[in-house]
């Protein structure tokens, strides 16, 4: 791992040439993943992250963030809801989450969830869910002063977590109802984003003096292959003007600079409301969905990017990793604003060969960036 992460990361972001270029695979690795590697020649007394020399960053967070969720990255709900098994066989398991959603969940594989039934069913449970949103609700952030001090003298990238607008609602209502609310009941809706408002600003009000964050994550997950899961108007509505005002209110109160959303599928639609509400570096650019990140780099020149290598180029062979590199790395470090990384988890059917070979590739092409003499301050003048 390098030593000046942070501020390599913040460089690039600001589109400014490193000293040292951080290593990221944002998303992480399946189980599988891991369990094959083994077989296939990573140490077992090692993690990817470790074997490759990857930067502590996103999913790929130190122990001392994923024992202490609860402390640094906050839920919305509090008290959660209680985590109950309603039902488990050999091959799966029904239960509600912390988050209220009952999933039932396959056990010897990686997948999505399916989604059973959510918190919210109408307005009429809102007010008592509401309770649970209180950013002063007594033992909300219990803990937090104690593991404070260690996040201060840390070399890692540390965010300051949310979920996201959209993502706020459909975690209420899910994908089909809440679609409806935007029509039958829009003052519902924005009562409810209000409120998300009120949360996420008072949850910062609450970290931010305690530590000393790198940049703001929002969650959002709002697109498919081809589109957006909400039009642009219904996000210039309902969302645009809620990510404004914690967008400023971060800003201004807590200096706050860098605000990244994640969000998979094809989100092009939505790219210019996501940067005129603030944002300014957006992952993972799903290939498959067609996010390329060399299109988005054209089209938004400013907007800061993580991500884009498609993953199944891993799953060919060498030629193709090489080529699917060369072909947009080099010209992206060169622009600035990117970091590289496979374009969401990396799946079981990547071998460790090939994982092992797209990082030396990569690699090579990072080192020869940092050592250009053309690389300029900022590539957006």
């Amino acid at each position: 791992m390098g030593s000046g992460v942070r501020e390599a990361f913040q460089k690039i972001a600001n589109f400014e040439k490193p000293d040292y270029f951080p290593h990221f695979e944002a998303m992480g690795f399946w189980e599988e993943t891991i369990r094959r590697w083994y077989g296939e020649g990573l140490p077992l007394n090692q993690t990817p992250q470790q074997f490759f020399q990857l930067d502590l960053f996103m999913d790929n967070a130190p122990e001392v963030i994923r024992y202490h969720t609860d402390t640094v990255i906050q839920p919305a709900y509090w008290p959660p809801f209680s985590v109950d098994i309603l039902e488990e066989t050999d091959e799966f398991v029904i239960r509600r989450e912390g988050d209220g959603i009952i999933k039932k969940q396959l056990k010897m594989s990686t997948s999505m969830p399916q989604f059973l039934r959510f918190p919210l069913q109408d307005r009429k449970g809102w007010e008592s869910l509401k309770e649970r949103l209180d950013p002063e609700s007594d033992g909300r952030y219990q803990g937090v002063e104690r593991i404070a001090p260690e996040l201060r003298q840390r070399d890692f990238i540390l965010r300051l977590g949310f979920c996201g607008g959209y993502g706020f609602q459909r975690s209420l209502f899910g994908e089909e109802k809440l679609a409806y609310l935007y029509y039958d009941e829009p003052e519902f809706l924005h009562d409810i984003m209000e409120q998300w408002a009120i949360l996420s600003a008072g949850i910062a009000d609450h970290l931010c003096p305690l530590i000393d964050f790198d940049y703001v994550f929002f969650w959002e997950d709002m697109a498919y292959k081809t589109s957006s899961l909400i039009s642009p108007q219904h996000f210039q509505e309902f969302i645009l003007p809620y990510y404004q005002k914690l967008v400023d209110h971060l800003g201004e109160t807590y200096g706050l600079k860098l605000f990244m959303v994640d969000s998979d599928g094809n989100n092009f639609g939505l790219l210019p409301l996501f940067i005129e509400g603030g944002v300014n570096i957006f992952l993972p650019c799903e290939i498959a969905a067609g996010m390329e990140p060399r299109l988005i780099r054209e089209k938004y020149p400013d907007l800061a990017l993580l991500g884009g290598i498609d993953k199944r180029a891993l799953l060919k062979d060498k030629s193709a990793i090489q080529e699917e590199i060369e072909r947009k790395v080099p010209a992206l470090l060169e622009r600035g604003g990117y970091f590289p990384s496979i374009d969401h988890h990396i799946p079981a059917d990547i071998s460790f060969e090939n994982f092992c070979y797209y990082i030396e590739t990569l690699r090579k092409v990072e080192k020869e960036y940092t050592n250009h003499p053309s690389s300029q301050e900022d590539h957006r003048l």
